[in-house]
């Protein structure tokens, strides 16, 4: 009876003692990562064309004419980015300027474009370089017809209905 007595005193006791574990703990750590790259955007639909109106040969003879436009770009806070202009499909025929308007089949007007109020030009190739904020910023593009005599050409019509002039400049947001 003794013998049964510490048998089962000794089972009572190991059921009723913790259970030592012989757990083992790894660790590795890893990275969290990302890689951020800088974005811009051009608010296109708000974009209008730079517009000189209406005008007569005399006030062009005159000049100059100024007008402008805004161009909306939004980009990331910090990020560099740059604004330039290039000089148009009819820089060719510009005089004593970068640019020049084609009117017709061969007739010119020469203009301008300004980075500010018309004492930078804004020339293809010498872009304008700014800092994002992170919030929509407006840059304006001056247009200026300086005082010149139109070059009419002789196959164009020019009469009371008078003579559109046009140039297609490109825009290049580089961040």
């Amino acid at each position: 009876m003794k013998k049964s007595l510490s048998l089962a005193a000794l089972s009572a006791a190991m059921l009723s003692a913790p259970l030592v574990s012989q757990a083992v703990d790894i660790t590795r750590d890893f990275n969290v990562t990302l890689t951020l790259t800088p974005s811009c955007t051009i608010d296109t639909a708000a974009m209008a064309d730079l517009a000189f109106g209406t005008q007569t040969s005399a006030a062009v003879v005159a000049g100059p004419i100024d007008a402008n436009t805004t161009v909306d770009v939004t980009c990331s806070f910090g990020a560099d980015y740059t604004v330039d202009l290039n000089n148009g499909l009819n820089s060719a025929s510009a005089t004593g300027t970068n640019r020049a308007m084609l009117g017709g089949a061969a007739s010119y007007v020469s203009y301008e474009l300004y980075s500010d109020s018309y004492t930078t030009t804004w020339d293809s190739g010498s872009p304008v370089a700014r800092e994002g904020t992170g919030a929509q910023e407006t840059i304006t593009v001056y247009g200026r017809i300086p005082a010149q005599t139109p070059d009419i050409d002789s196959g164009d019509t020019f009469d009371s209905a008078g003579l559109s002039f046009q140039d297609t400049v490109t825009l290049t947001l580089s961040y």
